[in-house]
């Protein structure tokens, strides 16, 4: 369970922030208690930048950054404190946790996905070893629905807006019957793309695939768009209360997302590696491109594409959460969560830049598809786990303790048949009409992944004096994985199948701290904790655990009669084995044109060492208005950088600098009770490199070598609590991206001298209208 945020209202004459409640340490307190920098966003700030799942998040939080992994897998990629997560190779764990209602999402694939009811979303910044795992030495997502209220109540919204926007989201609560209560949501969710696709609209083949229960459910065609989404969620809950000591709730999610791959633009390309392929044959290519030239990206991002291999993607998510809480004394508390959740995804996506067909004056090379670059994923994801937590509370002592048992499986890459058929999926740069290939530079990989983990911590938090608290924590895990891997080696035109080496491996994290109040309005906190990633290995090749040590002091305070909250939080982070993507290309073979059999590797980068500081104010000067604002730094340093990667190393797609600032003013009531709100928020990101000095780099893809910095902007006006029969309504005007700043997003070196890029989102805007009864 991460941190769970809830602002409790004030009473109208009142002036001053307000209280928040959080479970960071699985136990309820308030926020300026808590020695853990933490960002909660709660309702109005989920609404107001419009934020559904976690990709939504951006620069809202202090020292983190959001990105989509290339390929359309809709996978994010974190940036936080300067630990960089993809999650997307199989077996791979994150060094962010995410949690749903306390429930661990081992894999990136299917954790991003629309959710009607969500109560808030928290962030946890820095190692979370001890309560929250060891695959979070960077931080821990945790997203929060709503319980049921025991009340009868509807709330309908409506939302409209460009791109063809329309959301419809509706609630019911169900009044309490005897000891049970109950709330059903379902969401409808609809927009186009802001990219549209100018590549030629192409058919293609997916017969050769035995599994055709997710191929089935995709338009097998070219995109029209990039950004395409169409989402249905439903999502139940119903509580359980015989007694005051019992309470037992299960909440069930279903979401199902039909959508378009982001566009991938051609930023560069040298000819001359492939003329030392076969002679004239880059020339042919250079002359191709010339005929029919690719679309001009820079820094700021185009509004055409051309990727033919772009065809409509798939995702389906579904969840079942128990909670039970035994309240055995007042002192002591018994929690059980259990979790199951299944996903399955399909995708085939371009990220080379661009694709055409060859026009027949090309010779034998005519009517045939050149594509710069393309993958097709299929996944399917089941787990389910249980933890047991056991909280004791008294003057002199505090202890949380718990048990976890975690087991996964996990399948994705090329979908089963299509692995070495020679289909148009294959990641090759070119194959003619045929489906031979002319020439080769991909892979073909399934991926077959099985792992458990069981985990047993404790945290004892000794209160010497009314000001003075120490703390120490412990945590012990056993990790088991196992797997394998089908491949279709190009060097050698045949199918492998690889068994991943056993991993076993039991380690311990910990954490040992000091907090000190010399005010009831004022925290000083200090600590120091371990964490570590878990290893594993990738078809041949194994990689070592990633391990942590941080050191981490703040304040926290409420200054100026509760007019002003400042957190402060200084951080350093010492990382070891530093686990990274890379692309087979990145490691030496037979053939520097040929890749190795596994076309994405996990790579021990380095050791890096991060230090930095975040800053989170919030201020109510008077009634009704209030300033939030937030500033993150990180500086990073690689200390050891791999001697296979045999070229100069920077920390990219790691801004140095975040922050976020908003100002609301909700005005007296003028009519009734009704009152109008006015709402801005920019956040802003620092220039970052994208690129590392490889070779091959085409020269020209140093356009995309660094995103420049970025500043996004939305706004919403609202007229609320307008009085309609027996509730109430809520009209609002809102805009996303107000000033339609695009920036290089997710750029790629693949390494054959082609550079491509996908870019952020451009302008959003529409309305809103809520009914709450």
């Amino acid at each position: 369970m991460g941190a769970q945020a809830m602002a409790q209202e004030t009473s109208s004459e009142d002036v001053g922030v307000r209280e928040i409640i959080v479970t960071a340490q699985k136990r309820e307190q308030l926020l300026q208690d808590v020695p853990v920098a933490i960002t909660a966003l709660d309702q109005t700030a989920l609404e107001a930048n419009r934020i559904t799942d976690i990709m939504d998040l951006g620069a809202q939080a202090p020292n983190l950054n959001v990105r989509e992994t290339a390929g359309g897998i809709q996978v994010p990629t974190f940036t936080m404190r300067g630990s960089v997560t993809y999650g997307s190779v199989s077996g791979q764990d994150k060094t962010i946790g995410i949690y749903l209602d306390g429930v661990y999402m081992g894999s990136a694939y299917g954790s991003a996905f629309d959710l009607p009811d969500l109560q808030r979303i928290e962030v946890l910044r820095g190692p979370q070893g001890t309560l929250f795992g060891r695959n979070s030495t960077a931080g821990a997502i945790s997203i929060v629905t709503r319980d049921p209220t025991g009340e009868l109540g509807a709330r309908q919204q409506f939302t409209y807006g460009n791109y063809a926007q329309f959301r419809s989201s509706t609630r019911v609560d169900l009044p309490q019957v005897g000891p049970f209560s109950a709330s059903i949501s379902y969401t409808h969710s609809e927009r186009e793309g802001d990219v549209k696709n100018l590549a030629p609209r192409v058919d293609f083949d997916f017969s050769a695939a035995t599994d055709q229960s997710l191929l089935s459910k995709i338009q097998q065609r070219t995109v029209k768009r990039f950004g395409d989404k169409n989402s249905e969620s439903i999502f139940a809950a119903v509580k359980f209360e015989p007694s005051d000591d019992f309470t037992m709730t299960y909440k069930f999610d279903w979401n199902e997302l039909r959508y378009t791959p982001e566009a991938s633009q051609l930023i560069a390309f040298i000819p001359d590696i492939y003329n030392y392929i076969s002679p004239g044959f880059g020339s042919l290519i250079q002359g191709l491109l010339a005929s029919d030239p690719p679309v001009s990206a820079g820094q700021s991002g185009p509004a055409t594409a051309k990727n033919i291999l772009s065809i409509p993607g798939y995702i389906k998510n579904q969840g079942h959460n128990v909670t039970a809480t035994y309240y055995l004394t007042d002192n002591l508390t018994v929690k059980n969560i259990f979790g199951y959740r299944k996903a399955e995804s399909v995708v085939a996506a371009s990220y080379g830049g661009y694709d055409t067909i060859v026009p027949s004056y090309f010779g034998p090379l005519g009517n045939s598809l050149f594509i710069m670059g393309s993958s097709i994923v299929s996944s399917r994801v089941r787990q389910w786990s249980d933890e047991v937590q056991l909280n004791y509370n008294s003057e002199p002592l505090t202890v949380t303790a718990g048990a976890i048992y975690f087991n996964i499986k996990t399948q994705n890459g090329a979908p089963s048949g299509l692995v070495g058929q020679g289909s148009l999926f294959t990641n090759f740069f070119f194959q003619n009409a045929a489906g031979q290939f002319v020439v080769p530079g991909g892979q073909d990989n399934r991926n077959y992944f099985y792992g458990r983990s069981y985990a047993a911590y404790a945290q004892v938090e000794g209160h010497l004096t009314p000001q003075l608290d120490v703390l120490a924590g412990y945590r012990i895990t056993r990790d088991m994985k196992d797997g394998h891997s089908l491949v279709y080696s190009t060097r050698l035109a045949s199918q492998l199948e690889y068994l991943y080496s056993p991993y076993r491996d039991t380690r311990s994290t910990y954490m040992f701290g000091v907090n000190y109040k010399p005010t009831d309005d004022i925290l000083l906190y200090a600590k120091y904790s371990t964490g570590f990633v878990s290893g594993g290995a990738v078809a041949y090749l194994p990689y070592a655990p990633e391990t942590v040590k941080a050191w981490e002091g703040g304040v926290k305070a409420e200054l100026l009669d509760r007019r002003l909250r400042a957190n402060l939080a200084l951080f350093k982070s010492d990382y070891k084995h530093l686990q990274a993507n890379a692309s087979g290309r990145t490691f030496p073979t037979s053939s520097p044109l040929f890749d190795p059999d596994v076309g994405t590797l996990l790579i021990d980068e380095g050791d890096l060492n991060t230090k930095g500081f975040e800053l989170e104010l919030t201020a109510v000067p008077t009634r009704g208005l209030t300033f939030n604002a937030a500033v993150g730094y990180t500086d990073v340093k690689f200390t050891r950088v791999n001697q296979f990667l045999a070229q100069p190393h920077d920390a990219t797609v790691r801004p140095k600098w975040t922050s976020n600032l908003s100002a609301q003013y909700d005005t007296m009531p003028f009519y009734g009770d009704a009152y109008m709100m006015f709402r801005v928020d920019a956040s802003y990101r620092s220039k970052s490199q994208q690129l590392s000095p490889t070779i091959p780099t085409a020269p020209a893809g140093a356009v995309v070598a660094y995103s420049n910095s970025l500043t996004l902007v939305n706004g919403r006006v609202a007229l609320r609590d307008i009085k309609l029969g027996g509730g109430k309504a809520e009209l609002a005007l809102w805009g996303r991206n107000i000033f339609n700043q695009t920036r290089p997003d997710m750029a790629l070196d693949l390494q054959v001298g082609i550079v491509s890029s996908s870019y952020t989102d451009r302008r959003t805007y529409g309305v809103d209208l809520t009914f709450d009864f």
